[in-house]
């Protein structure tokens, strides 16, 4: 039997965990590695148009009952990708950059930094995790959650490895062997806009000032491509267990659709690894022994 390894993935909001890496973590399940989901948010910014019951988009309240929809739709998806272990840090949803939910107290986005960099040290001490995935710097599209989730990721990487970081959570400092940014392939994301214009849908390219390079990831810079294609179907499974937001999603309906054609892969790209590896992957956990 070959060896097994410890994946960590930092989303942002449930549902994230299927978007971009739902392949990955089914992949890594059969295989027999240990995925450990850290969610900081409870979602609360989220869609409600489609969630079946009648809840106010300006209710304080009611945003707090989605979170609690999210989360038990977060257990679903969990169970349907069987995930290991999920911790949610339980911070508010900050919603998309301008949105009034941006100044709220209790947003992710306004979370001290340092608290947020100690709970997931500890995580990181506590599993040893030889490979951890979060977003790029930009958050893969701007989200401040998601430009949150890099940031105190990649600050709790270095804190880990640190003795004299965080000394009193009593774990021994642990150094992840290789760190790895989601990636949506550029080319892929630019095809996906054109068929979907076909259909009449809105897109990015309907912006007078669309641009290209602001959207997904350059291919020449992917440097990890995880061939899911037999784990298409569980993924979608587990994607629509997130009923609140996909249901009457156009967008997802269409990359259900064209899945084994354009979203047959999960790209990634290497950040830092101590391993020796050489060229383009197919794994993540490629180098590790």
């Amino acid at each position: 039997m070959s060896k097994s390894f410890t994946l960590m993935l930092v989303h942002a909001h449930p549902d994230d965990e299927c978007s971009s890496t739902g392949g990955l973590i089914l992949k890594s399940a059969r295989e027999g590695h240990r995925v450990i989901l850290v969610t900081c948010t409870n979602g609360e910014m989220g869609k409600m148009e489609h969630i079946g019951v009648n809840l106010d988009p300006e209710s304080e309240s009611d945003q707090d009952r989605l979170g609690e929809i999210r989360l038990e739709e977060l257990e679903s998806a969990a169970r349907i990708l069987r995930i290991s272990e999920v911790h949610t840090l339980g911070y508010r949803d900050s919603g998309m950059d301008g949105w009034e939910g941006n100044g709220h107290a209790k947003a992710f986005k306004n979370a001290d930094e340092e608290e947020v960099v100690g709970r997931i040290v500890a995580y990181i001490r506590r599993y040893r995790p030889d490979v951890v995935i979060t977003y790029n710097e930009q958050g893969g599209y701007g989200h401040p959650d998601h430009l949150k989730a890099n940031k105190v990721t990649t600050e709790a990487l270095e804190a880990a490895a640190d003795p004299a970081r965080f000394p009193a959570d009593g774990r021994e400092a642990w150094r992840v062997p290789k760190f790895y940014h989601t990636a949506w392939s550029r080319s892929k994301m630019l095809r996906a806009w054109r068929w979907m214009k076909f259909f009449g849908q809105k897109t990015p390219l309907d912006d007078p000032d669309f641009r290209e390079d602001k959207y997904g990831t350059p291919d020449e810079v992917i440097t990890t491509r995880v061939n899911i294609r037999w784990q298409l179907r569980r993924k979608f499974r587990a994607l629509t267990a997130h009923k609140s937001q996909i249901n009457g999603n156009f967008f997802w309906w269409f990359v259900r659709l064209t899945g084994r054609w354009l979203y047959k892969e999960e790209s990634f790209v290497r950040v830092q690894s101590q391993a020796e590896v050489r060229g383009e992957e197919s794994s993540v956990y490629e180098g590790l022994s």
